[in-house]
């Protein structure tokens, strides 16, 4: 595994890297040295990261369940500017009844970002949670157009 250290409007983030596949975006406290990587690999996602492309065609290796898997996968599918609901993702997962298990998967998505789990609210379009926390969600969600109101929900 390789690791690459940059600085984003999250802080300092380390990406680590399989290959030529993404394996997690992780924030962390400073940043480290960095082992080199093919930029045809690197560049994708730091451009996904600064909000400059979606991460739909970024190589990533999943390691989960089988439903989390699922969820990651269907997560990938939403475009920019688009939120579905954590009940509906469910329903993209293949068992619309998994809602609580489609939270748990977002909360625990190794590659935040790329796999853009802030796309999911709640069913009253509240913002739900967010694993590196709710300014940060609704950011990513304002960068990408989606109108927020003042009680966090999405109009």
């Amino acid at each position: 595994m390789k690791h690459v250290f940059i600085k984003s409007i999250f802080g300092p983030i380390r990406l680590d890297f399989g290959g030529d596949s993404l394996l997690r975006v992780m924030q962390v406290s400073r940043k480290g040295v960095s082992d080199t990587i093919d930029p045809d690999v690197l560049t994708p996602v730091i451009q996904c990261i600064e909000g400059k492309r979606d991460g739909l065609g970024i190589p990533v290796r999943f390691e989960g369940t089988p439903f989390q898997i699922k969820v990651w996968e269907a997560m990938r599918q939403i475009p920019p500017g688009e939120v579905v609901s954590y009940s509906e993702l469910a329903k993209r997962a293949g068992n619309m009844r998994a809602t609580r298990a489609v939270a748990s998967a977002c909360s625990q998505n190794p590659c935040v970002v790329v796999v853009p789990c802030h796309r999911i609210i709640r069913r009253d379009r509240g913002l739900g949670g967010f694993a590196w926390g709710i300014p940060l969600k609704r950011s990513l969600l304002i960068r990408e157009g989606v109108r927020i109101s003042s009680d966090l929900r999405v109009l």
